[in-house]
């Protein structure tokens, strides 16, 4: 329609400037039409092996990114496990995980766009990839690192999911159990790039679709785009304002409950009765401000091994999270994260001497506001 109008009533007496103008402001619409997509589109043709295993290789094709032949897609980081298969022109992924709810059930996949001879990279490329269907309360999320090149992450509106971005992750997390449905769509878009890790998040079972080439459009999607990237959209800030109030205190840039770390005994992971008097602050705060989203981070002392630890750490956070929600806080609101000994507040790392009261500062769990816009002014 565009090249019609602009054509319209042209006459051969007209000049050649005339005339090469208007071919260079056809020619300008139209290459700018194409490149409006900035992202290439990609189909899976096939399973060449690891059918129904944590690593598998795909066939693939794309018209624009011409070296493209195979996809790799593995699980590489635990705690928990799944297998990759093949819907339509998709790539799924289904957990099979023995942890219900997040952050236990979690595994981290990856996926390497390569070359004929099946090990080579392809030239980093732009990609989108939209998932279906994360459903939630504390079943099914799926983040990434805001370093990887991710050019921004994008829901529908309205959306039934909680899109957290707290660099170094950006991570959307289903809200309620919904089947097939639109407003339950992620995708993400990245740039310049020949791989991608996410961290799925799912219960035994759960399923997720990784579509590359539209089959699920999002109509009037929001972007969301990382902090660290300039001119971000979404920002939460730490308004002055609120780390005066009594109910926050800002900590190294980060927003926080003004309430006391809960402790822990050496190597155990239940709440002990002097913590019920924080976490009873931590549940009227989260009352108060309905919409407010934590993070509970927990920490262990540097004594046994480093993966123990970290594990021990995943413990104490679930037993956080499963006590807010056991005293009505939704579990949409409760992120749990265990940093195992990689944080300690003191001197004692390994090999270092130290009281048990010195061990027991570390062992302790904290509470981050990971959407502090949210909170209103009084």
């Amino acid at each position: 329609m565009k090249k019609d109008f602009l054509l319209e009533g042209f006459s051969f007496k007209e000049n050649l400037n005339t005339l090469f103008f208007k071919l260079f402001i056809i020619t300008f619409l139209f290459y700018n039409n194409l490149s409006a997509q900035d992202y290439d589109l990609v189909t899976i043709t096939g399973v060449i092996s690891g059918l129904e295993t944590n690593n598998a290789l795909y066939k693939a094709n794309s018209s624009t990114i011409r070296s493209l032949r195979y996809i790799r897609a593995q699980r590489i980081k635990g705690p928990q496990n799944g297998i990759f298969t093949i819907k339509g022109d998709n790539i799924r992924y289904t957990a099979t995980s023995s942890v219900s709810g997040i952050p236990g059930n979690g595994s981290r996949i990856r996926f390497t766009f390569l070359q004929a001879d099946r090990i080579t990279p392809i030239p980093p490329s732009n990609f989108r990839f939209i998932i279906n269907d994360i459903d939630g309360p504390n079943n099914e999320a799926l983040a990434t690192n805001c370093d990887s090149n991710l050019r921004f992450l994008g829901t529908a509106n309205p959306t039934n999911l909680n899109v957290i971005n707290f660099p170094p992750t950006i991570l959307a997390i289903g809200k309620i159990e919904e089947n097939d449905g639109p407003t339950s769509r992620v995708l993400f878009e990245f740039m310049n790039v020949s791989i991608i890790e996410l961290d799925n998040y799912a219960n035994d079972g759960y399923l997720k679709d990784f579509d590359m080439n539209n089959d699920y459009p999002i109509e009037n999607p929001i972007y969301v785009k990382c902090k660290s990237y300039s001119g971000s959209i979404n920002t939460p800030t730490i308004n002055e304002d609120l780390s005066l109030s009594p109910e926050f205190s800002s900590k190294t840039e980060l927003l926080m409950l003004n309430v006391a770390p809960i402790y822990f005994d050496h190597d155990e992971s239940y709440i002990r009765e002097d913590a019920i008097v924080e976490l009873n602050k931590v549940v009227k705060i989260l009352k108060k401000h309905p919409e407010l989203i934590i993070e509970l981070r927990a920490h262990t002392d540097s004594r046994a091994d480093d993966n123990y630890n970290l594990k021990l750490s995943e413990r104490r956070a679930k037993s956080t999270v499963d006590w807010l929600q056991n005293n009505g806080i939704s579990s949409s609101r409760i992120m749990g994260k265990g940093f195992g000994e990689t944080q300690l507040i003191n001197k004692c790392s390994n090999g270092v001497e130290c009281t048990e009261e010195e061990h027991q500062l570390n062992r302790r769990t904290e509470f981050v506001v990971l959407n502090p816009e949210v909170i209103k002014k009084e």
